[in-house]
């Protein structure tokens, strides 16, 4: 039985969901816009380049990562950690990363920085749904919490090679 002093799971977990979408909204110049738009459409359009960049990823290259290293897109982009984006209708995943200059990663990858915007779910939308395309592959576990470049450069790494290494075959 929980104490007044210990708060619940529940409660923290919907705190720390309270956290992450306060930092996520605070991208924009208006917050309350995202939190209207989370509640409406359950997807937000989000500035990036601030608090954050994303890395955009076909879905070629995640599948073909993922069939090399012997495991699913989930699995593996796990190891980035850090958050991801799916968005099964356009066929992409965006690793939400720290702000930086951007560098050309190659033809499977691009990163959007200032000057971009990026649909990101409500917190909490893990799964796929009839009324919204995009969802967390991989949810963010806190504020500020964001993927790992060199990680996220690997991947990208050993998925263009596997793809053109496919190509040869």
């Amino acid at each position: 039985m929980n104490s007044p002093d210990t708060p619940s799971t529940e409660l923290l977990a919907e705190a720390e969901q309270e956290a992450i979408g306060s930092w996520l909204a605070g991208s924009l110049n208006r917050p309350h816009n995202a939190r209207q738009e989370w509640q409406e459409s359950h997807v937000a359009v989000l500035a990036l380049g601030r608090r954050f960049s994303a890395v955009r990823l076909t879905e070629k290259l995640v599948y073909a990562v993922a069939a090399a290293e012997g495991t699913t897109a989930t699995t593996f982009l796990r190891t980035l950690n850090g958050p991801v984006i799916h968005d099964p209708y356009g066929h992409r995943y965006y690793a939400l990363v720290p702000s930086s200059p951007g560098s050309d990663l190659g033809p499977y990858a691009k990163h959007l920085g200032l000057g971009h915007y990026v649909g990101v779910p409500r917190v909490g939308d893990c799964e796929p749904g009839g009324s919204h395309a995009s969802y967390w592959a991989v949810p963010m576990r806190a504020p500020g919490d964001l993927c790992d470049p060199a990680r996220l450069v690997r991947l990208i790494e050993t998925g263009t090679a596997a793809l053109r290494y496919g190509d040869e075959t």
